[in-house]
């Protein structure tokens, strides 16, 4: 095999399906979390493919590349059962360093530990426990980060349409929205003002520009 078949087949595999960052992107959106359960992902790729060879064909890619760690920002942990639609799949706005990926590690390791069976209720305690920390670290106090966030950025690095309406004003404050390929819903930047960060060494805090996440059907 000469150089150039080798990169091309190199190539070729590590192409990811548009398919499967939808699938993604639409577990997300459904479950609003950044956390997930593979099963979400298969059941939403599952529901775009109707020939099932060519479902397996790209959920056994999809599914590969997750365990790999081939699709940035998606991290899978073990979940809280034998089967592969328990592996938790973490959606994160930016790239976890290897001290937060040990934190989530042994998070998800106090719930595979005899006791616990993966029933809903215990699935649900670990996602909303792990969604909390992601938010918190993807947030500051210039920026209220979501879900909505790591859609746009799993969008944004695998080449999803994306078409961006502003709605500013004169001070470049308001909304931008965001309709993403393969969502029916938009995400929303709230763009304003606010003075969030106290420097409490001198009491001073400056009006500064601020941001938050969020999807366009989200109900506060």
């Amino acid at each position: 095999m000469n150089t150039q078949t080798q990169t091309t087949q190199n190539q070729n595999q590590n192409q990811i399906d548009k398919r499967a960052i939808i699938a993604i992107a639409r577990a997300v959106l459904k479950n609003k979390s950044y956390v997930l359960w593979y099963g979400d992902i298969y059941d939403e790729l599952r529901d775009m493919i109707e020939n099932d060879d060519e479902f397996h064909e790209v959920e056994n890619k999809l599914y590969e590349d997750v365990v790999n760690g081939r699709i940035k920002n998606v991290y899978r942990f073990w979940g809280t059962c034998d089967s592969s639609e328990c592996d938790i799949i973490i959606i994160s706005p930016f790239e976890l360093d290897e001290r937060r990926l040990k934190i989530i590690e042994e998070l998800a390791e106090l719930y595979s530990f005899k006791g616990y069976d993966g029933d809903e209720d215990e699935r649900e305690e670990l996602t909303q426990t792990l969604h909390n920390l992601i938010k918190k670290w993807a947030s500051g106090c210039l920026k209220m980060s979501s879900p909505a966030e790591a859609v746009y950025v799993l969008a944004k690095n695998y080449g999803l349409d994306i078409e961006e309406e502003e709605d500013l004003d004169r001070w470049y404050a308001g909304k931008i929205y965001y309709r993403i390929e393969g969502l029916n819903v938009r995400l929303v930047k709230d763009i304003g003002y606010c003075n969030d960060c106290v420097n409490f060494s001198t009491n001073n805090s400056f009006i500064e520009k601020c941001k938050s996440w969020r999807f366009e059907d989200d109900v506060d």
